[in-house]
């Protein structure tokens, strides 16, 4: 083999070298999301746990696995803010509307800090008022939801 033929074979490995970090990062980034993805969606499920649970000592340890410190929660007709004002909201939420549990209605759709998902509750011999609703989170750096803000999409008309 030549001299050239060694610094073109040299060039041609260097270059597949120099690929590998970026691949890799690359590999990582997938991998990253998918985590960050599969994360959010037990946020989620989380999230719905809260709003459907009756114990307030059980809900406030679900809502401080949802929320971040300070995080908040505002729709048309109630907020909270912190682990105790979110809880004591969802409560009271609760006794305006007695056994209904919220279920996930649509796919959790993420992207950058943000999280988009509709839920319903309602419509058994339980609950016999529908509710339909979405959620828009952010997400803190640890990957509770700073906020929500909250929107009915469907609920009973008002009398």
């Amino acid at each position: 083999m030549n001299r050239r033929s060694i610094l073109k074979l040299a060039v041609t490995i260097m270059a597949g070298f120099s690929q590998l970090p970026a691949r890799a990062l690359a590999r990582n980034e997938t991998e990253k999301g998918k985590q960050q993805m599969s994360n959010t969606n037990e946020t989620v499920v989380l999230y719905l746990a809260a709003w459907s649970e009756p114990d307030a000592k059980r809900r406030r340890e679900l809502v401080s696995k949802v929320w971040a410190d300070g995080g908040t929660y505002i729709d048309g007709a109630r907020e909270g803010q912190g682990y105790d004002g979110i809880s004591a909201m969802i409560g009271t939420a609760q006794e305006h509307f007695p056994g209904y549990r919220l279920n996930l209605a649509s796919g959790v759709e993420r992207h950058h800090a943000y999280v988009r998902f509709s839920w319903v509750a309602g419509g058994s011999a339980d609950a016999p008022l529908y509710i339909k609703g979405t959620d828009f989170a952010s997400l803190a750096d640890d990957g509770r939801f700073s906020s929500v803000v909250g929107f009915v999409d469907a609920a009973p008309a008002a009398k």
